[in-house]
């Protein structure tokens, strides 16, 4: 199944060749755990999908808190701002079909997302790089442990990291199956292993948004939106 899926192999293919697709959306809301549903919702315009081991799907992500608004808990719903954004990494020859999303609608959990224009946002090499979610062997439910594994994947990928930050545990359903996450920083990159890490990912889950990291400006607001 998709999920299952290994990450792409390293020799596969350049950094310059993923983007990011970025949409604007216009919807009511969205379960928080929202990854299967969004993931189902895109593969019935887009069937591609199914089979491209590039294709990542990212979270649509709300601010933790703010004007008295605190982020419900798993189970709750996210309320969509005019600032929301559906952004899909994927290979620059499949950016023409993604595009016809572009004043379309999907259907997720019973909630109509109007698709809007998109624009191509490009990988950064920032020094320090983020996920929302990654998932590691089963098997691992110690923060140590999840460390430990991150950093003899990221080595698989010729990354030697000095600075890690892993952040709380969330769970992801699938019909099948529940995927248990957590958030990770890794800071101090040079620019090739931002863009490697970025391109490649970390662990399975590409297409339920594990495994993809985003630039990010600083460690101080990467530490304050992970910390419980």
């Amino acid at each position: 199944m998709f999920w299952q899926e290994s990450p792409p192999q390293q020799t596969s293919l350049d950094a310059s060749d993923l983007v990011d697709l970025v949409f604007k959306i216009t919807g009511q809301s969205l379960p928080v755990d929202h990854a299967y549903p969004l993931f189902d919702a895109l593969a019935r315009p887009l069937p591609w999908i199914h089979h491209d081991k590039w294709v990542g799907i990212h979270h649509v992500h709300i601010a933790e808190s703010g004007n008295g608004w605190i982020r419900p808990d798993d189970n709750g719903f996210l309320q969509l701002s005019g600032r929301a954004r559906l952004v899909v990494r994927l290979h620059q020859d499949t950016l023409e079909s993604a595009q016809l999303l572009c004043g379309d609608h999907i259907v997720v959990n019973d909630q109509i997302i109007e698709i809007g224009p998109a624009r191509v946002r490009l990988l950064n090499p920032l020094n320090t790089v983020f996920a929302r979610h990654v998932v590691a062997n089963e098997d691992i439910q110690d923060e140590t442990k999840f460390l430990q594994w991150a950093n003899t994947q990221l080595k698989s990928l010729g990354i030697t990291p000095t600075k890690l930050l892993c952040g709380k545990t969330r769970l992801i359903c699938t019909p099948t199956r529940t995927l248990r996450t957590r958030s990770l920083m890794i800071a101090d990159l040079k620019p090739g292993e931002s863009l490697s890490i970025q391109q490649f990912g970390l662990g399975e889950g590409r297409k339920l948004g594990c495994g993809l990291f985003l630039p990010h400006r600083g460690i101080d607001a990467v530490y304050d939106s992970t910390s419980a």
